[in-house]
């Protein structure tokens, strides 16, 4: 299996401005990480700093928000985290859920899925 890279675009929480970005598809990653300067630019605010447990065990404190991202034909807010200099920008789990897709490691892309429930009933 490869890499799978796609294209988002980032807004505003108002919706008004957006930025394309590309990103990595990271299923190991529960947040979107995205270019810390970029989110300030378009105005997304920090919402708190959180404790980050990196590869090697320690910790680190890193700033999230939440702004809006485009993808796939679908908008949906998300929440993100400010990365630093030299980081990479990444798409997480909870956005690609949020969006109903799911890797396609075959062919290097992402794919609509079914919402699953655990009940079988009505909504």
């Amino acid at each position: 299996m490869g890499e799978t890279y796609v294209t988002i675009e980032v807004g505003d929480t108002r919706e008004v401005r957006f930025e394309a970005v590309e990103v990595m598809v990271d299923t190991g990653s529960r947040y979107t990480a995205l270019p810390g300067d970029l989110l300030r630019r378009l105005g997304v605010p920090v919402a708190e700093i959180a404790q980050s447990e990196l590869a090697d065990g320690s910790m680190a404190p890193i700033e999230v928000g939440d702004t809006i991202i485009r993808l796939e034909g679908r908008q949906f807010p998300t929440p993100v985290i400010f990365g630093g200099d030299g980081e990479p920008s990444l798409l997480g789990v909870m956005a690609m859920e949020r969006a109903r897709l799911a890797v396609d490691p075959l062919n290097g892309r992402l794919i609509p899925v079914n919402v699953l429930r655990m009940a079988n009933g009505s909504v």
